[in-house]
């Protein structure tokens, strides 16, 4: 027996004013109810990174999600004062190596032409996606960079290579 779907002349499109926070719950509820019946366990994770100064004031930091086997930059941002200091490429860097930890095979992220497109190439990000005119005058680029898998080292101990049969 089918279920019964609803046609689009039984519905209406509204937008939530009064329930718009537990409607936004219920949403992401079903979406990952469905990715997880489609794809397993998400694997979920969020991790912020900061860098300060000597006397912890915020210097900037990155912010990522993780699910399944990616991880995706939501930010990076450095005050005027740290910039050119390389704390962005550590920043990058500690991003990564924790992306790789946990089992991600790719990072990904997005930036505006007045952002720092050319930072991201320069640490092995390639474009992958541009989307122009948002802002006026500027554009969306959409990185991606694959990272190596994980170790097959376990406890410090080197598997022994296989010989070829």
């Amino acid at each position: 027996m089918q279920k019964s779907r609803p046609k689009g002349a039984d519905c209406k499109v509204i937008v939530e004013r009064a329930h718009s926070a537990a409607t936004s719950r219920k949403l992401w509820k079903g979406l990952v109810r469905f990715n997880r019946e489609q794809a397993g366990p998400l694997r979920y994770s969020r991790t912020v990174l900061s860098a300060r100064d000597e006397k912890g004031r915020l210097l900037g930091g990155l912010i990522t999600q993780s699910w399944w086997q990616e991880t995706y930059i939501e930010l990076l941002w450095l005050a005027s004062r740290a910039r050119g200091a390389r704390l962005g490429g550590s920043l990058i860097k500690e991003a990564e190596r924790r992306a790789q930890r946990r089992g991600s095979r790719v990072i990904h992220l997005s930036t505006y032409s007045f952002q720092a497109p050319a930072f991201y190439e320069s640490q092995g990000y390639k474009r992958v996606g541009t989307v122009p005119g948002s802002p006026q005058g500027a554009k969306r680029y959409f990185y991606s960079k694959r990272l190596r898998a994980k170790s097959s080292q376990k406890h410090g101990q080197k598997q022994r290579a296989r010989s070829p049969r």
